[in-house]
């Protein structure tokens, strides 16, 4: 609204300055022009209302929907903060950038390591790590991106924190036992009902904001997995008979409600399989819920993290990137056709996709051009026209090939099969549809 009003008076004043310049040799053409403009001059009364006739509303100028300045189609890569904050590295992806249709860099500002630039808040500048700092200014980075039409997302790591819990214990999940609880990797989180988290997290994403960054995206933006051989979860704060979806689709609300005055897109990571099951996947990502509060989803696809028992006729999932995307993404296409059936339009589907090999999966498969490319055409063959890939080391010399040299629209007309159809019909009574009826009364 700061915007639209300086540019209304503006015009008012240059054409009411136009025709006060015409002269009478201008009144006939200008007449009709000339009476009207007159009218709404102060010097003379304002005509008012007939009784009967009710008063003028008053105009309401809507905010844009900043969904709407994301590009046409997103492809893209991610950056860690070593990749973004190394001059060599970054001119290096930049090249690649300019050489291919690759127009996004997802850029690590927060991890579970810490922060990842020189923060201006009190706790992030408490919490800083100066070996992790290796941004030297954020603004500096996004002019870079901005310079090369690199659509630029900030990526926080938002409730796998030990270096936040580290200070601030109190937020932390507790085990029974009154202890921090701890993951299977030694790691310990955040509640996700915690107030003092989400702040934390949300006043990094609006610096990142107000430094140019045209998007945030959360990830570990959910609750751990509760594996049988780990300690039960407390969430001190987390309110009787609320489920961990609704922890996650609050938090990301209140994000919303920050950053989209600031004209910044909303996203989240979750995991694959939130569009392969009815439920929240046991940590809180429930499809339906999510897909109505943020403007972006980004399901992490890998073909290595899926099992043969995961999607139908899916055996080898490693070894069959292109169909996994199709099945996985398709079911998730689906569900958001039924959202926009409802009447709300859902967030815009950006699959992650694979960029390492798994050899923990798979020891002598190797993931280059034809399984990066076959995972492309996966994504367009279900009518997406966007992607990013992942590499944990920021490196995309094994896949580069697959990558098109323009940028160029590419999505298919999706026609699901009518297995994948009756499969999502199933869901729907196994709390699909009570999901998705919420998640339109929650928004």
């Amino acid at each position: 609204m700061e915007r639209i009003f300086p540019l209304v008076l503006f015009a008012i004043s240059l054409f009411s300055t136009l025709v006060a310049a015409c002269g009478p040799a201008e009144a006939e053409d200008g007449a009709e022009t000339i009476a009207v403009v007159d009218a709404a001059l102060p010097s003379e009364a304002p005509e008012q209302p007939a009784a009967n006739e009710p008063p003028a509303p008053d105009l309401e100028i809507l905010p844009a929907d900043p969904r709407e300045n994301a590009p046409a189609q997103i492809r893209g890569i991610y950056l860690n903060a070593s990749a973004a904050g190394t001059p060599d590295r970054l001119r290096a992806l930049l090249d690649l950038a300019d050489r291919t249709e690759i127009n996004t860099f997802v850029v690590d500002i927060k991890t579970e390591s810490g922060i990842h630039y020189r923060s201006q808040l009190p706790l992030a500048r408490e919490l800083t790590r100066p070996a992790q700092v290796t941004i030297e200014s954020l603004e500096t980075l996004v002019d870079s991106l901005h310079a090369h039409d690199i659509h630029a997302i900030a990526r926080i790591v938002a409730f796998r924190d030990p270096v936040l819990v580290a200070s601030r214990p109190a937020w932390a999940i507790r085990n029974p036992e009154g202890g921090i609880w701890v993951d299977r990797e030694g790691n310990r989180w955040v509640s996700a009902w915690n107030p003092n988290a989400w702040t934390y997290n949300i006043d990094i994403a609006e610096e990142a904001a107000r430094a140019g960054f045209d998007e945030v995206q959360f990830d570990y933006v959910r609750f751990p997995e509760a594996y049988q051989s780990l300690p039960t979860q407390i969430h001190p704060e987390a309110p009787a008979g609320e489920d961990k979806t609704s922890a996650i689709a609050t938090f990301l609300k209140a994000a919303r409600d920050r950053l989209h005055p600031l004209d910044v897109i909303v996203a989240a990571d979750v995991f694959g399989m939130s569009m392969n099951g009815a439920d929240d996947v046991g940590i809180g990502q429930q499809w339906e819920r999510l897909a109505v509060v943020v403007d972006h989803l980004l399901p992490m696809v890998y073909p290595s993290h899926y099992f043969p028992t995961h999607l139908p006729n899916v055996e080898t999932p490693n070894r069959m990137p292109r169909r996994t995307i199709e099945i996985a993404v398709g079911m998730g296409v689906i569900r958001n056709a039924r959202i926009t059936e409802a009447g709300v339009t859902p967030a815009r589907i950006i699959p992650w996709l694979q960029a390492f090999d798994a050899p923990w999966v798979d020891r002598d498969y190797h993931y280059g051009p034809d399984q990066a490319r076959a995972q492309i055409e996966g994504a367009y063959e279900v009518g997406l026209e966007d992607w990013i890939f992942w590499h944990p080391g920021s490196r995309y010399d094994a896949v580069q090939a697959a990558f098109e040299t323009d940028l160029l629209p590419h999505a298919r007309d999706y026609q699901p099969p009518p297995s994948l159809i009756g499969r999502m019909d199933r869901y729907e009574g196994w709390g699909m549809r009570a999901s998705r009826e919420r998640a339109l009364q929650d928004r």
